[in-house]
């Protein structure tokens, strides 16, 4: 008692107040989550869930549907579990009750993943202990940690990933979503994962049931318990064309770089009248101001808690593209685009001999400047 008659008065009345903020769920202000330790986390899922797992078929090109590629890995893992019928719909040969049964849907025309409440619960207490810190405790983003990091942690009901190399308008496979929580974000907070495989996938599993509700006029992805998107893996990587040449590519890859006006998002490495050169045309103008810099991306389809997120774009000779990421890993980022950050899907729409120049061109990019710090000091105020 005598303890906390010496608790001065003010003190005693945050100390009230925060007892009864934590009595009370419903009555915390959403913006003064941070003024307090997270109490009566749950960490015990009771019920499953459905998951997407591929959808059928539906006109778009054969070798793009998922569909086919997922049952010929299944079934190579588990031989005689898939029938298929007349109609081309794959049959699961386990019960619709047990865990990672594909369950076809005939009103949606796409397969379902069952996941059991129990894969839910042991992915949810390994995301709380490694990610809510900073992805927050159900996944919106705003973790005690992320309160203070740029660019802060992704919202995951809104299903959307970067850097995943896939093909930027369907959601990233599992393995996808794998590579890239071991590999992290350089560049951002999310740190390289040293974690098992199957701890991983449980994890990635309990993300992905964090996705809103599908509806078919939604306004973009809304994850894997929309029926209406679709599933892809990382895009192949072409055989380099440049193998023999890389300063070719190098020399080749500058001029496609402008000619496709990258600069439009990142910078240019150019002054206006070799951009000009660069691009093929003869006195175009006087470009923006911020023609050398990175261009803040504020149509950026990122949010958390409802805030857009905008985006800068890497400057090729700050943010260093190279630390894991080799010049196939480039050109497959270039090929599949990002998803909602502005970057297309370029796999398709232009040849695969010019995409692999421009990723030699970046990767030479941090090569040469990258740490250079008086180098590249000399390179920005000759083109600026």
């Amino acid at each position: 008692m005598l303890n906390l008659l010496l608790i001065p008065l003010g003190a005693a009345a945050l100390l009230t107040a925060a007892l009864a903020t934590t009595d009370d769920e419903t009555a915390v202000d959403v913006s003064k989550r941070h003024e307090r330790p997270p109490h009566d986390v749950q960490l015990i899922i009771h019920e499953g869930t459905r998951l997407l797992a591929a959808d059928a078929d539906d006109g778009h090109d054969e070798e793009d549907d998922y569909a086919p590629a997922l049952f010929a890995r299944l079934s190579a893992e588990f031989p005689n579990r898939f029938t298929e019928d007349d109609e081309g719909i794959f049959r699961d040969a386990w019960p619709e009750t047990r865990d990672g049964a594909i369950v076809w849907d005939d009103e949606n025309e796409c397969y379902w993943e069952v996941v059991t409440a129990d894969r839910l619960t042991r992915g949810r207490q390994d995301y709380v202990q490694f990610c809510a810190s900073c992805h927050a405790l159900e996944g919106d983003g705003f973790g005690r940690s992320g309160v203070a990091l740029r660019p802060p942690p992704r919202d995951f009901s809104q299903g959307l990933f970067k850097f995943t190399k896939v093909n930027s308008e369907k959601l990233p496979d599992d393995a996808a979503l794998l590579a890239l929580v071991k590999g992290g974000l350089l560049g951002t907070p999310m740190n390289e994962w040293d974690i098992s495989d199957e701890r991983l996938a449980e994890i990635i599993t309990y993300v992905k049931s964090l996705s809103l509700p599908g509806d078919e006029d939604a306004d973009g992805s809304t994850g894997w318990r929309d029926p209406y998107n679709q599933i892809a893996g990382v895009i192949d990587a072409s055989d380099d064309p440049w193998t023999d040449d890389p300063g070719g590519a190098i020399e080749q890859g500058e001029g496609l770089y402008h000619k496709y006006q990258c600069y439009t998002c990142h910078p240019a490495y150019a002054d206006a009248a070799r951009t000009d050169a660069l691009r093929g045309v003869e006195g175009s103008g006087t470009y923006p101001d911020d023609h050398t810099y990175p261009k803040l991306r504020k149509d950026s389809s990122y949010t958390v808690l409802d805030y857009n997120v905008a985006i800068l774009p890497p400057d090729f000779t700050w943010h260093d593209m190279r630390r894991g990421n080799t010049v196939a890993e480039i050109y497959q980022t270039i090929a599949g685009g990002v998803a909602g950050a502005g970057m297309p899907t370029w796999k398709g729409a232009a040849p695969d001999e010019e995409l692999w120049a421009i990723a030699y061109y970046v990767y030479d990019l941090a090569e040469t400047y990258k740490g250079n710090d008086a180098q590249r000091a000399a390179f920005m105020r000759s083109i600026r």
